[in-house]
Parts: structure tokens; sequence; C-alpha cells
């Protein structure tokens, strides 16, 4: 990745950020209850843990070779080996 890409992808990071620091500030005094958090917790743990799986698969399935044949020629089959 380039240095602008990086600068970019920092920059959006940012923006995110302080848009949520922003949202959740701006709630003001607003209560949640125990099975609120831990909704909140949950929902971030299934989040994290699907993405991670998604991951996984995709690695494997390229490790595998399942996926070759869905972009045609590939670009290593011109080096020699």
């Amino acid at each position: 990745m380039s240095k602008l890409g990086i600068a970019v992808a920092a920059v959006l990071a940012l923006a995110a950020a302080s848009v949520a620091i922003w949202a959740w500030i701006s709630l003001g005094a607003v209560q949640m209850s125990a099975s609120g958090y831990i909704a909140l917790v949950l929902g971030g743990v299934a989040t994290l843990g699907l993405a991670g799986g998604l991951i996984a698969l995709l690695f494997y399935s390229h490790n595998k070779g399942f996926d070759d044949a869905a972009g045609g020629r590939r670009i290593d089959d011109d080096k020699p080996r």
C-alpha cells in the first residue's frame, strides 16, 4: 500500500472515530441497563467472530485452490518454476 493510501485510510479512520465520539457525547445522560451493555458486548464479539471466520474461510479457499478457476488464467502461470 502506498503512503497516500495509508494517509487516506488514517484520515477516514479519524473522521469515523470523531463522528462516533461526537454521537456518543451528544446523547448526554442517557442511561443504559446492564442488559444493554451485555447486548452491546455480545454484538461486538459476534461481529468480530463473524469477520474472523469469513477471513479464515477466505484464506482456506485460497490455499486449497478453490478459487483458481473463477478468475481465469493466473499471473503465476506465466512464470517458470
